[in-house]
């Protein structure tokens, strides 16, 4: 049986991944900024005070019935002067869980994007099926963030100066797409913290992925490589401005040599290089620990206010 499920495995990555090269014949990593930002509207704010804080949960919903929630934290008494802001993009699905790493905010905005899935639905998955939400979440974080900043803009407690931006873990992955297209809006970025990040997806899968089969494991960094392609960090860092902060751990095994040697060299100046002596996963306190650094950066930068 194990055969027989090793060969139809790979018949159907060969086939899908005949698929996906015709649909990348047509398909490229500028169609991801040709196309107008589409129209998002805000379809639900609602807030509560939770100490000094005030913290709203807002939906926006696009044109195509496109959903985009996210969590914001700001003082409950606005002072009278625009407010630096943070979004933060982590491996946590649970909004409320990324505002509790930020525990001390000051005067700033922090702003949780909340992943477009279901946890229950992800952990029941198959690793197909993971693939595919993986995939439709990756290709709508440039609109859905696009479209976020926007919303910033548009408060009148922000300064547009200093929208910074954070990825951490699989979000840093996508961050250099999700800053061209930002920019490709006609907005702006003050500074960016690309965490725990790299170039070449194929690689970084293959390095990651826990698949014991070495042949299945190449096959599916490959395929997860091909589904991503137009989102590949190399394509789009050159053509990005900082400042950014790069932050990676010294025994991090899920990021190969040369990702990590690719993504400091191809992250235009200027730009800041972090080294963390451990990786522990995504575990909660190494994630608090990054966002801490971040800030600290962030501050000194002149980009957030302490």
């Amino acid at each position: 049986m194990v055969k027989t499920f090793d060969i139809l495995f790979l018949l159907g990555a060969i086939l899908i991944g005949f698929s996906v090269s015709l649909w990348l014949a047509v398909w490229s990593p500028g169609a991801l900024m040709r196309d107008p930002l589409p129209l998002y509207r805000q379809a639900g704010l609602t807030a509560r005070i939770i100490g000094k804080r005030s913290i709203q949960d807002v939906r926006l919903v696009g044109s195509d019935d496109e959903k985009v929630r996210f969590k914001v934290s700001l003082p409950a008494k606005l002072p009278d002067h625009k407010m630096p802001s943070l979004i933060l993009l982590s491996p946590f699905q649970d909004p409320d869980r990324n505002l509790r790493f930020f525990p001390r905010p000051g005067p700033n905005v922090i702003i949780s994007y909340a992943q477009p899935y279901e946890l229950p639905a992800w952990q029941s998955a198959s690793f197909f099926e993971r693939a595919w939400t993986v995939r439709r979440v990756a290709y709508r974080m440039p609109d859905s963030i696009s479209a976020l900043i926007g919303w910033i803009s548009r408060q009148e407690w922000a300064d547009h100066k200093r929208i910074n931006l954070a990825g951490i873990g699989p979000a840093a992955v996508i961050l250099p797409a999700v800053r061209r297209r930002v920019a490709s809006t006609g907005q702006r970025i003050g500074g960016s913290i690309i965490a725990y990040g790299g170039i070449d997806i194929e690689a970084m899968a293959d390095a990651g992925l826990t698949i014991e089969s070495d042949w299945l494991r190449s096959i599916a960094a490959w395929l997860t490589g091909i589904m991503l392609s137009p989102l590949e960090p190399a394509t789009h860092l050159p053509l990005i401005k900082g400042p950014f902060l790069l932050i990676n751990a010294r025994d991090d095994r899920t990021i190969p040599a040369r990702s990590l040697e690719g993504i400091r060299a191809l992250t235009p100046a200027p730009k800041t290089i972090a080294t963390v002596q451990r990786r522990q996963g995504d575990k909660p306190p190494h994630v608090a620990k990054t966002i801490r650094l971040a800030r600290n950066w962030l501050v000194a930068q002149g980009l957030l206010d302490p």
